[in-house]
């Protein structure tokens, strides 16, 4: 039988965090977001600094077998809005609550104890009682249930690729259409004479200059039009200096990868990558629109590929989504659902119609929710 037991302080969660960490660690499919490094992160730069439009309180549950052992961690908070007074009304969610900084949210366990973690803490949820509803993320699928109102905008794919035994047998296997996309974007290349060189940056001194570059060119590629659009993440003072905190934190532990493409010297491409163990996430990117008439951006992808081949990377997590950077990889998708659940109480019957209206009318999955990306 599995326990629950509830923290409500960085304290308590720091505390947990080496266990945690060995949790993480154990588990396959990992995902930055889901370590303990991030939430505690996340906590101090958005959980614990209330604005007008919300208050969070910590509400993290850990969970254990007969024997004690860790079995899964649920960063949740309990968020009231507005930010000032008793509160209209209170939800229960995710920690991730952002201009979409945090990609994927949800539960923390071993891939194969979802179902029963899910069950479980959605079980002794429900017994709490203690706000108006629930917002449910990257839950099991076949979690939701007749009473749980299923939201698409909260489901979550993640596009995930096996390494293969080499580069060449890698590239060889892809579809004819990718290799011939490839060969066109080094042809492009060599026909304008634009040599470029790929490196990887992960010294700490070196990665404060990078990540400001990733700024600039992340908020260019927002800029484009007549293009699929892609939001600024990093517009915000507040999403910065997360990213900036954290970034640093992992290039201490000597686990942060920028990938870059320069250009006479100057970084043309970028992508933020994050080693976890055996497996390598890659995170946002950005780049020169001047750059963009060859495919910069596929041939980035193409250099981290054979960079993460040659480090004998098991696994490359291409993050969420379905577009088609991603699918011409042919990755595996691993899909969870999202849907919210409401407490026994009227508010929540009143004021979920309307909170979803606002976050999931007619806005795309991959935006974030409105009230939630305000930067202090």
């Amino acid at each position: 039988m599995i326990s629950i037991s509830v923290l409500s302080s960085q304290e308590e969660l720091q505390a947990l965090a080496p266990e945690w960490q060995r949790l993480f660690g154990a588990m396959t499919l990992r995902t930055p977001s889901k370590s303990p490094l991030w939430q505690l992160t996340w906590w101090k730069h958005f959980g614990a600094r209330p604005s007008a439009l919300a208050r969070h309180e910590m509400r993290v549950f850990v969970l254990r077998d007969d024997g004690g052992q860790l079995v899964a961690v649920a960063p949740m908070m309990r968020t009231r809005r507005p930010g000032f007074g008793p509160g209209l009304f209170s939800e229960l969610q995710f920690f991730g609550a952002d201009p979409y900084v945090t990609q994927l949210r949800g539960p923390v366990c071993r891939r194969e104890r979802l179902p029963e973690v899910c069950a479980r803490l959605a079980a002794h949820v429900k017994t709490l009682q203690d706000c108006d509803f629930v917002q449910w993320r990257g839950m099991a699928p076949g979690s939701s249930r007749e009473d749980c109102i299923v939201q698409p905008q909260l489901e979550d794919v993640d596009s995930v690729l096996p390494m293969a035994e080499s580069w060449d047998a890698f590239h060889a296997a892809l579809p004819k259409k990718t290799r011939k996309h490839l060969r066109k974007s080094q042809n492009d290349l060599c026909a304008d004479n634009v040599h470029y060189a790929f490196g990887v940056t992960t010294a700490p001194e070196a990665a404060c200059d990078s990540l400001q570059r990733f700024y600039a060119l992340h908020a260019r590629r927002a800029a484009l039009k007549d293009v699929t659009s892609h939001p600024n993440v990093f517009d915000g003072a507040r999403s910065r200096a997360f990213l900036d905190d954290y970034c640093g934190r992992m290039a201490c532990n000597g686990d942060l990868r920028l990938f870059e493409i320069r250009v006479g010297g100057e970084i043309v491409a970028i992508r933020l990558g994050f080693a976890l163990g055996d497996e390598l996430y890659l995170y946002f990117s950005g780049y020169d629109p001047d750059y963009g008439r060859y495919s910069i951006m596929t041939t980035l992808m193409a250099e981290t590929l054979r960079w993460a081949h040659e480090q004998n990377v098991r696994l490359v997590n291409l993050s969420s989504g379905i577009d088609r950077s991603k699918t011409r990889f042919r990755p595996e998708l691993v899909t969870t659902e999202g849907f919210y659940t409401r407490g026994a109480g009227w508010r929540g019957a009143l004021a979920l119609p309307l909170l979803r209206r606002l976050r999931h009318g007619a806005r795309p999955v991959a935006e974030p929710d409105a009230d939630d990306c305000v930067e202090a």
